[in-house]
């Protein structure tokens, strides 16, 4: 692999020479990256030799002959020795606040049981906490239902276990964890249909719980959630982020903490100077009775700093296949009779959207099933015939299955396409519940990048981390490999998801991770390409993603990750 370094001896030569030729007075320019393979990720896919940051901004994008006019003698020439660079990464769907309540304790991700089951033991023997914590349970290996407390209990008593399910919407507990959050089988569910307690036929819980609400109702009772805890969580994330080469993220819904609590986290970590990637935050809803326009618009008005704006609106319609809870036009395969009902009813979705329009904000919305990707449309679709014309950035984020009628409304009507590289693969979930819920054919055509992209629709990459369907994952570039591929890295011997047709080109995989998702997040016209003007967030990754073998993508190194022109991971000094 190449490797890049600070050139000294060739920062003092070059640096003075320049400052002889140029024609600035005063140039200032913070740092000057040369002899690098720059790809800009602009309309014309440009790639430059050299770039120049000054104040957090780019103010120069060309050959090295240009460069003059731009450095001066203070300036921090990185030679890239012919390393690659791109924008930064931006993450189109994350969780980052949540992340530090979920991504706690033993990690759980494990298709074997019995391997399962030792984890647990080792972290029950070895961990003398009052609270055991763990996440990443996934659904494949329990083909007979779901996991029990007694399963637990057999392991430990004594001492509450809360373990997140690798979709973030469950968790598995012992009867201890049930006890002491005063669940049993007189208790009511948090939220009758949709946030509940798994019950055996005499109705006692069996310690699995459905969805956040009633989750959090029993591990708020085992631990004290307050924003000092997530924060310790969330800090240590954040610097595996920018090692990453992540700059940006879309965050779609704060969890654990109220919403205020957790953009104010996320400003103290920006005036601390500890945030080293930029937030877009959302306004989460996902209860029909309640007007989510007004709240939005409070946190647009109080947060809006140069790395953290809470500025959308997020809007969850449906659930899973997993659960039988996505929204699908046609019927289940193994259910047939199952008719969910959307989280927010249509017809107060349809006014939410066209008055967020209205009132210059946009959407994001989780739509699982191709129903709910239909119905948000359709409400974009009324919201553009009655509102003015106007820049938008709507989204639909997950989008597992879209009806080929609705491939080119994403372009017709500008709303981004936004879903995770790490699911594209015929993973066990894909393999085993979702074949069984949808059928061959409509598994098969799951996540259709290709056929939206085709149809004129823009695509845009989120890792939705911490949660997943099978495998939760945030680095882009395990998610540019997957996506490319359709298959997932450690599991190459299985056919790509919907055959070879339906892999990207890694110009499309990159793009969907640069530009696409900044448009998709409404920034577009400051971060997401390399061009003059705009902010100085970049990574340099030692090898070029266009030459190499697609399967050893997600092994290239992040040698310097830059954002608003600050140095945020440097290899060197690890």
């Amino acid at each position: 692999m190449k490797q890049t370094m600070i050139a000294i001896s060739f920062l003092a030569t070059f640096a003075a020479a320049s400052h002889a030729q140029t024609g600035r007075e005063n140039p200032t320019a913070d740092y000057a990256l040369i002899i690098g393979q720059i790809h800009t990720m602009d309309e014309a896919g440009s790639v430059a030799q050299a770039i120049g940051i000054e104040d957090g901004e780019i103010v120069y994008v060309g050959s090295a002959d240009g460069l003059p006019n731009v450095i001066g003698l203070g300036t921090e020439v990185i030679d890239l020795g012919g390393a690659m660079v791109l924008p930064g990464f931006v993450d189109g769907h994350i969780h980052a606040a949540a992340g530090g309540l979920i991504m706690l304790g033993v990690d759980l991700q494990t298709d074997d049981k019995d391997e399962l089951f030792a984890r647990i033991r080792n972290e029950v023997e070895n961990n003398d906490d009052d609270l055991i914590l763990g996440f990443g349970v996934r659904f494949n290996p329990w083909t007979d239902g779901n996991p029990t407390a007694a399963m637990l209990d057999e392991i430990e008593s004594e001492r509450p276990m809360f373990f997140w399910a690798i979709d973030g919407h469950a968790a598995w507990v012992n009867s201890k964890a049930l006890e002491m959050a005063g669940v049993n089988k007189d208790t009511p569910d948090t939220v009758p249909g949709y946030a509940f307690f798994e019950r055996d036929d005499e109705g006692n819980p069996t310690g699995w719980i459905v969805e956040v609400p009633a989750q959090l109702q029993v591990l708020s009772a085992l631990l004290d959630i307050d924003p000092a805890f997530i924060a310790k969580g969330v800090e240590m994330w954040m610097g595996r982020f920018a090692a990453s080469g992540i700059t940006t993220v879309h965050d779609h819904g704060i969890q654990g903490l109220g919403q205020d609590e957790g953009f104010q986290m996320l400003q103290a970590f920006e005036q601390e100077e500890k945030l080293p990637i930029r937030v877009i935050g959302s306004y989460y809803w996902n209860d029909g009775t309640i007007d989510p326009l007004p709240g939005t618009m409070e946190l647009r008005e109080n947060y809006n700093s140069n790395l953290v704006r809470a500025n959308y609106l997020k809007i969850n319609l449906d659930g899973g296949d997993d659960k039988w809870t996505a929204l699908m036009l046609d019927p289940y395969v193994d259910e047939p009779d199952r008719v969910p009902e959307p989280i927010i009813p249509y017809d107060v979705l349809e006014d939410a959207v066209v008055r967020a329009d209205a009132a210059g904000i946009d959407v994001t919305c989780h739509c699982f099933g191709d129903l709910a990707v239909r119905k948000l449309l359709d409400a974009v679709e009324t919201a553009i015939q009655v509102n003015p014309l106007r820049e938008r950035s709507h989204k639909i984020t997950h989008g597992t299955y879209v009806h080929p009628d609705d491939y080119a409304r994403f372009g017709e009507l500008g709303v981004t396409y936004d879903s995770t590289g790490a699911w594209m693969s015929l993973d066990p979930l894909m393999q085993s519940i979702a074949l069984a819920r949808v059928g061959e054919e409509r598994r098969d055509n799951a996540y259709p990048a290709v056929s939206v992209i085709a149809a004129g629709g823009s695509f845009s990459l989120g890792s939705d981390w911490p949660v997943s369907g099978y495998l939760s994952e945030y680095r882009p570039l395990s998610a540019i490999e997957a996506a490319v591929l359709r298959q997932l890295d450690g599991r190459k011997d299985v056919p790509p998801l919907g055959g070879e047709e339906a892999r990207l080109t890694v110009d499309q995989a990159l793009n969907a991770h640069t530009i696409n998702a900044a448009r998709g997040m409404g920034m577009g016209d400051e971060i997401g390409s390399l061009e003059v003007g705009k902010k100085a967030d970049l990574v340099v990754i030692s090898e070029n993603l266009y030459e190499i073998d697609p399967n050893d993508i997600s092994e290239v190194e992040i040698l310097y990750t830059i954002m608003d022109g600050q140095v945020t991971w440097d290899h060197t000094k690890q």
